[in-house]
């Protein structure tokens, strides 16, 4: 008989990259007939129906728990503590703390001890997965040994458009740059900003389009941003979407002429593959995972030289060979990306067969 297969996060929300593999994955052992549930500490009501409390979890010796880390929670040492043959660690990375602590001293705690609860507990996972060779190394250096790398599992299809409509914050005939990431600080939204003033000065008829969440514990850093767009005359053509659903994210890579990114920390960043798949042509500061994940795709920089950042946005948007070009060469690295070059590092979780 096979065993039950629990994963638990410390926090779970529709939209999430996390959350959505957690479903895909969920998704995967169900259809291999293994029972299955996903449990988190943190989940808005709206989630009720897609995960339980992680208190609520059995607690049995004959099953198999896949722990998502990548924030402090309790969950993690209810997972040392649980009693199950099998546990594995599926590691995300931390945020480092130095780019919170200047808006909140408490949320720079927490994720300092997000990184080092992990030390000393390698023993605890039978089988440990980060899902980028930058995330292995930090496990390394945390002291774990056999990190086997699995990408983020992408659920292509949910990407799809379902609908052909122009999201209204969206210019007509104008330039649309998008750039898809909660408002946290290391996003480093206020230099994607700098980077479009002088956009504005060449290109008058353009906006820039910035999805995703507010985080309520950096309150003072989504301030911080609004102000600087209102200084800068910006505030009319930047526009802040907040959390949109799936459908509305789809419709604007489907508008978005560039995706641009300043982020000096990811751990993997989905919405350059996203991108790759919605033929939307990427420019990136190369920071952290950033060069790993687009391989020889996209087009990646060094410096944070605003004013000329803004003449290579032009440039890619509006030079029909350079745009073509850079997409053919996401649409291969795409491939690398598939889910089934992932899938049989996650079915070896759950072998010998347990039939």
């Amino acid at each position: 008989m096979k065993p039950a297969v629990y994963q638990i996060c410390a926090g779970f929300s529709r939209g999430d990259a996390i959350s959505s593999e957690a479903l895909f994955i969920e998704k995967r052992l169900r259809k291999l007939d293994f029972k299955t549930a996903i449990f988190a500490e943190q989940f808005p009501e709206s989630a009720a129906g897609m995960v339980n409390f992680f208190r609520h979890m059995p607690d049995r010796r004959d099953q198999i728990l896949i722990y998502h880390h990548s924030f402090h929670s309790s969950a993690l040492q209810f997972v040392l503590k649980a009693r199950a043959r099998r546990k594995v660690l599926i590691f995300h990375n931390v945020t480092p703390p130095e780019y919170v602590e200047p808006y909140s001293r408490s949320l720079a705690d927490r994720l300092a001890l997000a990184r080092s609860e992990l030390h000393g507990n390698a023993q605890a996972f039978e089988k440990v997965m980060a899902d980028s060779y930058f995330n292995a190394a930090d496990l390394t250096g945390l002291g774990f040994r056999n990190v086997e790398v699995m990408p983020v599992i992408m659920d292509f299809p949910a990407l799809d458009s379902t609908q052909k409509r122009r999201p209204r914050y969206f210019l007509e005939d104008g330039l649309n740059i998008l750039f898809v990431g909660r408002i946290f600080p290391n996003k480093r939204h206020q230099d994607i900003i700098k980077t479009f003033y002088y956009l504005k000065k060449i290109h008058r008829k353009s906006r820039l389009i910035l999805v995703g969440p507010f985080h309520p514990g950096v309150r003072n850093y989504a301030g911080e941003l609004f102000n600087l767009a209102a200084e800068l005359g910006l505030k009319e053509d930047v526009i802040f979407t907040g959390m949109i659903d799936q459908a509305d994210l789809n419709l604007c890579y489907d508008s978005a002429d560039l995706f641009f990114s300043m982020s000096e920390h990811e751990g993997f960043f989905v919405p350059l593959i996203e991108c790759m798949y919605k033929q939307v042509p990427v420019l990136a500061f190369g920071s952290t995972v950033i060069p790993e994940t687009l391989g020889r795709s996209g087009i990646i920089f060094y410096e944070k030289d605003y004013a000329r950042l803004a003449e290579m946005i032009l440039m890619l948007a509006k030079t029909p060979e350079l745009k073509a070009g850079v997409l053919a060469s996401q649409a291969k690295r795409l491939k690398d990306f598939a889910p089934e070059r992932a899938l049989p590092v996650l079915e070896g979780v759950f072998s010998p067969d347990y039939s």
